[in-house]
């Protein structure tokens, strides 16, 4: 900004949202994530959790074929490669199971924990960054909630688990993939 010899300039303060401050975050990669190995105060996640689908959001609006949703406008170009290199959502649903789980029996450790779904198979997750398959994984605390962000070639997947209750689970996902992105929530009840 250029001042002339006399001239007062003000200085304007840009008011942000804080969602959009956190929105902009998400969408850089979320490469600044901070997680730490343990919660601020002690979380108990173990235990077999059952879904609790008239809270939880529609697994058809989730699952929706592009077609049927609203996404960007892709080039002739970049239409083709995209349906070249198949569905990246058809691909995430299919590694992440938690989408459409009825239950869950979640076995919590000190720096991991394994999740088995039903259906589905069992997963393992370790706090602090590693590679699995195609997935770069940074897993670990934000507070007391769990948060897990998976990313592999054009697909972004933020999983966060936070506590509601004692017996309520709470589960955010976020999902970047054939050029959208989409959001799923699904809540949780303690069985035992």
């Amino acid at each position: 900004m250029r001042h002339c010899k006399g001239q007062k300039t003000e200085a304007k303060t840009l008011k942000i949202p804080i969602c959009a401050v956190f929105f902009a975050l998400s969408m850089m990669g979320c490469q600044g994530l901070d997680l730490a190995q343990t919660p601020l105060k002690s979380v108990q996640l173990s235990g077999i959790w059952v879904v609790d689908a008239g809270a939880s959001d529609d697994l058809r609006a989730f699952t929706r074929p592009p077609s049927e949703r609203r996404r960007p406008k892709l080039s002739v170009r970049e239409e083709i490669r995209r349906i070249g290199l198949g569905s990246g959502l058809a691909f995430v649903v299919q590694d992440f199971q938690i989408i459409d789980a009825n239950q869950i029996v979640i076995e919590q450790g000190r720096n991991s924990m394994g999740v088995k779904h039903i259906p589905g198979t069992y997963r393992d997750v370790t706090w602090g960054d590693r590679e699995r398959d195609i997935w770069r994984i940074q897993a670990g605390w934000q507070e007391t909630d769990l948060v897990i962000f998976s990313t592999a070639k054009g697909l972004r997947v933020l999983e966060r688990y936070q506590l509601v209750n004692r017996n309520r689970l709470r589960l955010d996902l976020d999902v970047q993939a054939d050029g959208g992105n989409r959001k799923l929530t699904r809540f949780f009840d303690r069985k035992s």
